[in-house]
């Protein structure tokens, strides 16, 4: 009888083992063929490792420049901390019993990055700075209440357009208590201004109205400058463009 102990432990032995040299590689086929964002290169182990990451729709992504970094660290309970340059510090994935805890960052990359997720981007090329901003939050499975996201998009312009800059832009999404995600579009600055409201909801899709407009005090070059990016933006009634996702 007493074998089977030792049995027991040698295969919780090996299996630990096992998992502590687990190649990284393995995480490529982790995330769904669907999503915007696959691993397409990675090195290390999925406990210490690197990985290339890339965004766009399956049939046309890109890669981004610089890996993801990763380690299992252990101070103060065990945890993932994950590196990158656009990040402003080391994040961490914290495992408790309730969930996730993600560790509040900023997240700042290059706004032509957005080009490589398809339309409208694509078409209209955006150029400028992108901020996104989050604060510690619990993921379970289900939205957050409260605060999830602030994005910045600042010397925003499109190729669709000579004039540099045409705004800096401002994106809010909060989580509700209805399991979605509700967002608000602004304008903090510029010649073209943008605002609207949405609603992300798993059942219910994505839904957003919005509207984009030459700023009250825009002169006439300014609108004749505009007019193309208007139009790619919606269905024009007058100066404005009409914006809207969903029904």
């Amino acid at each position: 009888m007493r074998t089977i102990p030792k049995v027991l432990i040698c295969v919780a032995i090996a299996v630990v083992s096992a998992l502590a040299v687990l190649p990284a590689r393995w995480l490529i086929r982790a995330l769904p063929d669907t999503w915007p964002v696959a691993i397409v290169d990675a090195s290390g182990t999925v406990w210490n490792g690197s990985a290339l990451m890339a965004i766009g729709p399956p049939e046309a992504r890109s890669t981004l420049p610089t890996p993801l970094n990763w380690r299992l660290a252990f101070d103060g309970g065990p945890h993932l901390v994950l590196s990158h340059l656009w990040l402003d510090g080391p994040m961490t994935l914290r495992l408790e019993t309730r969930g996730v805890i993600l560790s509040a960052r900023t997240l700042r990359l290059p706004a032509s990055t957005l080009a490589q997720l398809g339309a409208p981007f694509n078409t209209l090329k955006p150029g400028g700075d992108l901020s996104l901003r989050w604060p510690a939050m619990r993921l379970n499975g289900s939205v957050p209440v409260g605060e999830l996201l602030t994005v910045e998009w600042k010397d925003a312009s499109t190729v669709l357009s000579m004039l540099r800059p045409i705004g800096r832009y401002q994106v809010r999404l909060t989580g509700d208590a209805g399991d979605a995600i509700v967002f608000a579009v602004s304008t903090l600055e510029g010649p073209l201004m943008v605002e609207g409201t949405g609603r992300w909801a798993q059942r219910g899709g994505v839904r957003f109205n919005g509207v984009a407009r030459p700023a009250p005090n825009s002169t006439p070059e300014v609108r004749a400058a505009l007019d193309s990016t208007l139009s790619a933006l919606g269905r024009r009634t007058g100066d404005d463009s009409l914006l809207q996702v969903g029904r």
